[in-house]
């Protein structure tokens, strides 16, 4: 039995080697330098002071939850900053329930 598989395997080995396979060739692109990417600027978004984020951050801890903070960029003096937009609750733990 193992004669007759090996003699078969080799047999489909030999038949497809004479077959050129066509693999599709994909050009290479080079790039000289970076790409431009805007950045993006939302001048809706209002930071939250000092209070409020320490506020939130209690609330979240009080509720036997953990503190994200959302951060977003504003251009400040010309230099890109972040400043905390909001404070959520996640829980404290990775949770896969279902």
């Amino acid at each position: 039995m193992k004669k007759l598989f090996l003699l078969l395997l080799l047999v489909t080995f030999f038949s497809n080697a004479d077959e050129e396979v066509a693999v599709p060739v994909t050009p290479i692109k080079s790039y000289n330098r970076p790409p431009v990417v805007p950045v993006v600027v939302d001048p809706q978004a209002q930071q939250l002071s000092r209070n409020d984020v320490i506020q939130a951050t209690q609330e979240c801890e009080q509720s036997g939850l953990r503190a994200s903070v959302v951060f977003a960029k504003r251009m400040v003096s010309g230099m890109m900053s972040d400043i905390i937009i909001d404070v959520q609750c996640m829980p404290k733990f990775k949770y896969y329930g279902n």
